[in-house]
């Protein structure tokens, strides 16, 4: 059984994960049903501690959505449709070998919430067990030891990384994501989701201030300077911007989030343990309506600046000329906007944060 489950691991993990479309719409304009992160908190499980599972998600119209959670001890593919490569009574039999006692009906299923939880139930030298029974088979059957430091959890001195899959369901669509996280293993340094703390914007050419100020409500100094312009996005109602005004766009993110690591040792006989390091972050914003110039963006120590690495320009046309876009929300006093950002490190942590505009003429 072992052999044969691999062999399905390791074209599951060589696949890539994103697949091609003949859809034409950037990636960043959601205009249908998205799943535009997942986030596991806290993203390493350690023994008997719940791991809330979210998602950030779009319907259109605020449709109904169904969801469908579940959870697979190996990577999957897209090209499956993230499914697990193995089916409950192979997978009860591998974690049998771990645990004697293990017993739980219906062992891949989460539930069907908003929200989902997972509990690890192994103890740390289990999830290090697994993990090298793992490393085994794959060397075993490739006679290979270097490859198996690329399968999920390295070299298995920081755990285990595990899938989790959510299917969501409206009235017109359904659509698929996956999610890994680390199932504990034991080492003292392990990770924790950035955060983000708020979104902002102001107008792309400072001299612009004074319009968003009598035709917005803008709530800034006049004669501001550019850097003291920003103004944050509520939480609890849309902030008001005009249609032929450019904006930046930007994400704050808790310094004190970003942590400290020792990035793994390189495969190799002569590799040297890196030093260690400050997380960088990749930034991926959306928009419901609008332009963007720059939709995915980097934050590298060392490189660039924390509160700057976040900046694209946001435009809107709204206009009744050949060239203006149809408003996907139109509302009393405009046109609703949808912006969301989302936040990764480069160890499974996420975060997001969601707001709304009102596009005025």
């Amino acid at each position: 059984m072992h052999r044969l489950l691999f062999w399905f691991f390791l074209a599951a993990s060589l696949v890539a994960s994103l697949g091609c479309s003949p859809d034409f719409t950037p990636y960043w304009k959601v205009d249908k049903l998205r799943i535009l992160a997942i986030q596991a908190d806290p993203v390493v499980a350690k023994e008997m501690e719940p791991v809330t599972l979210s998602a950030l998600l779009y319907a259109p119209d605020d449709q109904n959505v169904e969801y469908d959670w579940s959870w697979c001890p190996f990577r999957v593919s897209a090209q499956d449709d993230y499914h697990c490569p193995i089916d409950e009574e192979d997978l009860e039999a591998l974690l049998e070998e771990v645990d004697a006692d293990f017993d739980v009906d219906d062992p891949f299923d989460l539930g069907e919430s908003a929200q989902a939880t997972f509990v690890n139930i192994f103890e740390a030298q289990e999830v290090r067990e697994f993990c090298e029974m793992v490393r085994r088979e794959i060397i075993e059957e490739f006679d290979d030891a270097e490859l198996a430091g690329f399968l999920p959890g390295g070299d298995c001195s920081e755990g285990y990384e595990i899938t989790v899959r959510l299917e969501v369901s409206t009235d017109d669509d359904t659509l698929a994501a996956s999610k890994r996280f680390m199932l504990w293993g034991g080492a003292e340094e392990y990770n924790k989701n950035p955060a983000v703390e708020d979104l902002q914007v102001r107008p792309a050419d400072e001299d612009d201030l004074d319009e968003l100020r009598d035709r917005a409500g803008w709530d800034v100094d006049a004669g501001a300077a550019h850097h003291d312009q920003w103004v944050s996005v509520p939480i609890d109602e849309p902030l008001s911007v005009v249609d032929d005004i450019a904006l930046e766009m930007r994400t704050l993110i808790d310094s004190d989030s970003l942590l400290i690591y020792t990035p793994p040792t390189p495969q190799g006989d002569n590799a040297e343990q890196p030093e260690p390091r400050e997380e960088s972050i990749v930034y991926r914003h959306f928009v419901s309506n609008g332009e963007l110039d720059s939709s995915y963006l980097l934050y590298v120590p060392d490189e660039n600046i924390l509160d700057e690495a976040s900046i694209a320009e946001l435009t809107f046309d709204f206009s009744d000329t050949d060239e203006g876009e149809e408003c996907g929300r139109p509302v009393d006093d405009g046109c609703a906007v949808d912006l969301w950002s989302v936040i990764r490190d480069s160890r499974y942590g996420v975060d997001w944060i969601e707001r709304r505009l009102i596009v005025v003429d």
